[in-house]
């Protein structure tokens, strides 16, 4: 790792400009500019974190045999090590914590791991939001999220200041863009479906009972399962999403309780 106090001369035009280098990067300059044992120290830190959260989520568990699979780990140390957003930290010491089991050689959580380290900070705050709102308002429903059928019981009107409210205040006048960025990446990385965003008058083709502006989403089952694997729940399956006791998740972020369902 190099330091830009001894890469004067280098030729190294950014690397080699402490100032240069500060003012492109802020405090995240520190990644890439300090010596080699700050570097890791930083990175330690952050792994702590998630591994903090990952015993917490295991509770008593922690105590029985068990191990995570290599692959699993090298992914989760890979993009934890820069993770320091609480909530991102969240799902990856759930992951690691759903990984546990006596084998160690079960890697299913690879794909919801990628799909992590894909998305953006906004993206994992909203995602949280809807499927933590979904369980809320649909606690012990029997809807089949297996069942496209079924999905689109579970609907929900999501009103722009609910999701302005998980937003930066420095992204308030750039709602549109923001919000687009969220609901238009959930949805291509099918974690949400059917959405649709405007007035309430727009809405209503697919919410008959609107009485707000905002989104409408439905969620899938993969979205649910990864919601699940944030929370480090085992074995991790859809069909099992409404059986969550809410009264048991830390949301870790305030979600308003203004999302509507049909």
């Amino acid at each position: 790792m190099i330091d830009p106090s001894t890469a004067v001369g280098t030729g190294l035009a950014i690397l080699g400009s402490k100032d240069v280098l500060n003012k492109l990067l802020g405090p995240t300059a520190d990644y890439v500019g300090g010596e080699a044992a700050g570097f890791i120290k930083k990175c330690n830190i952050n792994l702590d974190g998630i591994f903090q959260k990952a015993v917490r989520k295991l509770g008593t568990k922690i105590e029985d045999p068990g191990s995570v699979s290599p692959r699993v780990l090298r992914h989760i140390i890979d993009d934890g090590r820069f993770c320091e957003d609480e909530l991102a930290a969240e799902y990856y010491g759930g992951l690691l914590a759903g990984s546990r089991e006596p084998t160690g050689k079960d890697d299913r959580c690879l794909p919801y791991i990628s799909r992590v380290k894909a998305m953006s900070v906004l993206q994992i705050r909203a995602h949280f939001a809807i499927y933590y709102s979904l369980l809320r308002l649909h606690k012990d429903s029997n809807i089949n999220l297996g069942l496209s059928s079924e999905v689109s019981k579970a609907g929900l009107l999501l009103p722009h200041e609910f999701l302005a409210s998980l937003f930066p205040p420095q992204q308030n006048n750039r709602y549109w863009g923001t919000m687009t960025h969220v609901v238009v990446g959930l949805s291509s990385d099918d974690l949400i479906r059917n959405y649709a965003y405007g007035s309430k008058n727009d809405l209503e083709g697919r919410f008959p009972s609107a009485d707000a502006d905002g989104v409408y989403v439905e969620p899938t089952f993969f979205g649910a399962e990864l919601f699940m694997w944030a929370l480090g729940v085992e074995y991790a399956t859809a069909h099992e999403f409404f059986k969550i006791d809410i009264e048991e998740i830390d949301p870790v972020i305030a979600i308003p309780a203004s999302a509507r369902r049909k």
